[in-house]
């Protein structure tokens, strides 16, 4: 009995010895395995929820709060690209991480693509051209059709066809031929203004004197085309006077561009169909006001009555060089004037709304 009782004792003590050795085996195992650590996408999951939904109600067109043709499509790719990372059962937090930011900037993108309301207290002067010299700005500065100086061809702007190809809803200037605006001192803003124009040329002059428009010439602030075919913007500031030109592209003739130019302390920007080509910075002054006496004059540089023929142009408006001057050749639509320097994302949303 006794050597039974120890035989037993020994196989539980052998078993026991090798019980423990697996479980120690076993141990170091799993210590030595990489331990799974789980992926947290919830922030991707809230993120997704949201950029669906702002697509499911978004709606492409021209009207203000709807977005760029195309700009859906590109936004869904983006969308899916997301949801893949998601559903991907071996995406990693790195995974999970880029595809929540890179959706977070495909929104931001999509919402640039979404035309905007611009402030109609901070546009000045609107004239639509639709069959009259009407403001449609609210602020009751209608125009008034007036035959160019002696010195172009005292030519008067006709009604012809807009950049649609419809009948009487933009103006043809010629010889000198101006639509003339009433002074008032919105036209005249005192820290930043935007000038916006749809424009078509004939023709351009050697002098690169094809105004646009003119309040004063550099007396206050100007646009024109110059001899090489960039638009040209002059303002007077606090600190002196400040010209500077577009780049490239250059203006074809005879085909229409929303052409418009922003001016604050420190940015000069030019744009053409919506789309920022160049940007002046260092420039520097707040506009200066102008003699009330002086209206503005869209399709000449100067309204017609003060015109002289002679080699003087006062800073005060007494005496004006006619030779200096000069009209457009061609046409003009959709003309404003906003006494803030729009952004970029506003000066895209005129043009999403008006492009032909």
């Amino acid at each position: 009995m006794k050597n039974n009782s120890f035989s037993v004792r020994s196989l539980l003590s052998v078993m026991m010895a090798f019980l423990l050795l697996l479980v120690l085996f076993d141990a170091c195992k799993k210590s030595d395995d990489p331990v799974a650590v789980p992926v947290d996408k919830t922030k991707l999951k809230a993120r997704l929820d949201s950029a669906n939904a702002g697509y499911a109600l978004a709606v492409e067109g021209t009207q203000v709060g709807q977005f760029e043709a195309g700009s859906k499509a590109v936004f869904k790719t983006a969308i899916d690209a997301a949801t893949t990372v998601y559903n991907n059962a071996n995406a990693t937090q790195s995974d999970a991480n880029n595809a929540y930011t890179n959706l977070g900037q495909a929104g931001i993108l999509f919402l640039s693509k979404q035309v905007q309301q611009i402030a109609p207290q901070n546009l000045v002067l609107y004239l639509k051209m639709d069959g009259d010299t009407k403001d449609a700005s609210g602020k009751g500065l209608d125009g008034t059709l007036k035959a160019g100086s002696p010195l172009w061809g005292a030519g008067t702007p006709t009604l012809t066809k807009d950049r649609y190809g419809v009948d009487n809803k933009a103006y043809h200037f010629f010889k000198g031929g101006n639509i003339e605006v009433p002074y008032n001192t919105v036209l005249n803003p005192s820290k930043e203004i935007t000038v916006s124009v749809w424009a078509r040329m004939d023709s351009n002059s050697v002098a690169g004197n094809n105004y646009i428009l003119g309040l004063n010439r550099w007396n206050g602030y100007k646009l024109n085309i110059q001899q090489a075919n960039y638009a040209f913007f002059t303002v007077k500031t606090t600190t002196g006077i400040i010209d500077h030109d577009n780049a490239d592209p250059k203006l074809d003739l005879n085909k229409w561009y929303l052409i418009t130019v922003t001016y604050k302390a420190g940015s000069m920007n030019f744009y053409l169909n919506g789309t920022l080509t160049k940007n002046w910075p260092n420039v520097t002054g707040d506009p200066v006001a102008v003699k009330s006496t002086i209206n503005l004059a869209i399709g000449q540089d100067l309204p017609t009555s003060l015109y002289q023929n002679n080699e003087k142009d006062d800073a005060d408006g007494n005496n004006f060089n006619g030779p200096w001057g000069g009209y457009f050749r061609g046409d003009l639509d959709e003309l404003r004037i906003y006494n803030v320097a729009l952004s970029d994302t506003q000066v895209k949303s005129l043009y999403t709304a008006e492009k032909p």
